[in-house]
């Protein structure tokens, strides 16, 4: 009895040491390896509008449109990825926005557009496996992308953004109610919410988190940016009207339609535009995750707002890097719209503002992808050179939609959200205060502590990696001997790994492998 005693002590010793060595990574690599999923969790609802395609419209005819089939309530759902097993109550959550250009999918033109794209579904899951609450969200969608009136364009989509805006800053609401009100049933932390919006979803995330007041939307450098102009209306009208959209939290009172709105916009009287959610809690975010996205008017960024990171393409088509006009992707083609402020014109403002300021506190030695980002910007990562020059080459899809256009090639899009997830993590420490353990990760093995081998060295196409079954591989970086990061691979979490040699150059290179204890390198040729 004794020594079934002492063992079974031994053995928990062990599994809590290792549980421990795991913990210490949480939030900057996996550290769980399932998760939960709860699809579908309604977190309010609001109306929208319906948006067919196919028609040549003028405003007033659209909007008629729109009065006739009236405004249908749409739920607003969220699915949630959290990380199974674990016990932490107090999580850091993060709201996932994706994209889709403000359209339902396929009608978008798009490859993706849903809630269940390959991409966010690769993303949430790998955050959740890091010891966070993920939930990937749905907004209101519906505009007229194909007016011939530039104007009018702009118009639509205003108004399609601003709903978008208002849904965001209801979840945000929402999951502090929960906390607050209903036991707290995620398990969060709702001081550190971050809000992460991919392409489109990247609008709304950098609009809900630096758009603050519906009187900032006007206050631009071209101070009719945002207004409907003669001959389109009849005076100088604000594309958005706050007594008749509601505020930009949606969380002030019903709006309805009366005589004046329904004499500009034709809606029926009675007609409602925005309802209340989850009244008399903050909408603020602690941090925003920018990829590929713009914000519509650089001057919403003020001193002292919350910390940026952002991922974007420098030759994106439709989302300018810089300050330019914004493209739509449909099916007919990109459809030029508005002015708006991308990634490095943000970067260059956040700098500026020294915004971005905590992201600078990162140990030394533990931000190998910062230390092979080449923007010169903390916080922004800039992707050069990406597979036929796409402007997303985080995004898969199972199918071409349309034929000829879509990337298939997981593979390759999953090497990009590696380097996406592996510059996020450690700024996500700083920036939302997780004492995230970082020396955690400077511990030297030995080759004898994990039972390395490595076969062969020097490799020609493929080098072999094998440890033991109780020391995993958790993931695993290839630098050339400039120490540049030239290769990345999250998420393998297994004794076997087969390393592909790819487009990697003739030359010694240096593979950093991660594990529970600690990283081991070791030199390796390929030639």
């Amino acid at each position: 009895m004794r020594i079934f005693t002492k063992l079974f002590i031994l053995l928990f010793t062990v599994l809590l040491v290792e549980q421990t060595d795991a913990q210490n990574r949480r939030y900057l690599d996996p550290v769980f390896s399932e998760v939960n999923v709860s699809y579908g969790d309604e977190f309010g609802v609001n109306p929208n509008a319906p948006s067919p395609l196919g028609v040549n419209w003028t405003i007033l005819r659209f909007i008629a449109s729109q009065g006739q089939l009236g405004m249908a309530k749409q739920p607003l759902v969220a699915n949630i990825y959290s990380p199974k097993g674990d016990t932490k109550t107090d999580r850091p959550l993060i709201i996932y926005v994706h994209t889709g250009n403000f359209f339902p999918y396929p009608a978008n033109g798009s490859c993706g557009g849903t809630m269940r794209d390959s991409s966010n579904v690769e993303f949430a899951t790998r955050l959740a496996k890091m010891g966070y609450v993920v939930a990937v969200v749905n907004y209101r969608q519906g505009w007229n992308p194909l007016d011939p009136q530039e104007l009018i364009r702009r118009y639509f989509l205003i108004n399609a953004a601003y709903r978008g805006v208002q849904d965001m800053n209801t979840i945000v609401r929402y999951f502090r109610r929960t906390e607050a009100q209903f036991g707290n049933p995620f398990g969060i932390d709702p001081s550190k919410i971050t809000i992460w919006g991919q392409g489109t979803g990247g609008y709304l995330s950098l609009a809900s988190a630096y758009l603050k007041s519906y009187p900032e939307i006007f206050n631009t450098a071209n101070p009719l940016k945002f207004i409907l102009t003669p001959p389109v209306a009849p005076t100088n009208i604000p594309m958005v009207l706050e007594q008749y959209n509601g505020t930009i939290t949606a969380e002030g009172p019903p709006t309805t339609v009366d005589a004046l709105y329904n004499s500009l916009s034709r809606l029926p009287i009675g007609d409602t535009l925005c309802v209340p959610n989850h009244v008399g809690f903050s909408s603020n975010v602690a941090l925003c995750v920018n990829m590929g996205g713009a914000l519509g008017d650089s001057t919403w960024l003020s001193p002292g707002e919350v910390p940026l990171i952002s991922f974007h393409v420098d030759t994106d088509a439709f989302a300018p890097v810089e300050t330019d006009i914004l493209n739509v992707p449909t099916a007919t083609g990109p459809q030029p719209v508005v002015e708006v402020s991308g990634s490095r014109h943000l970067a260059r403002r956040l700098e500026r503002f020294d915004n971005n300021k905590v992201l600078k506190s990162i140990p030394a030695g533990h931000d190998p992808y910062g230390a092979a980002n080449k923007s010169g910007y903390v916080g922004y990562f800039e992707f050069t050179g990406t597979p036929d020059d796409t402007s997303s080459p985080w995004e898969w899809s199972k199918a071409n939609n349309p034929p000829s256009t879509c990337n298939l090639d997981a593979k390759v899009a999953k090497t990009y959200i590696d380097t996406i997830v592996g510059f996020f993590a450690p700024r996500a420490c700083v920036a939302l205060g997780l004492n995230c353990d970082f020396n955690s990760s400077t511990t030297d093995l030995t080759d004898a502590k994990v039972n390395l081998k490595m076969a062969p060295n020097p490799a020609t196409n493929q080098l072999q990696i094998s440890v033991s079954d109780e020391t995993p591989v958790r993931s695993l970086g290839v630098y050339d001997i400039s120490g540049r990061l030239v290769k990345s691979v999250a998420d393998i979490n297994a004794s076997y790994y087969m390393l592909r040699r790819e487009n990697l150059q003739d030359g010694m290179y240096i593979i950093r492998m991660q594990f529970d204890g600690g990283v081991l390198s070791k030199k390796v040729i390929f030639e």
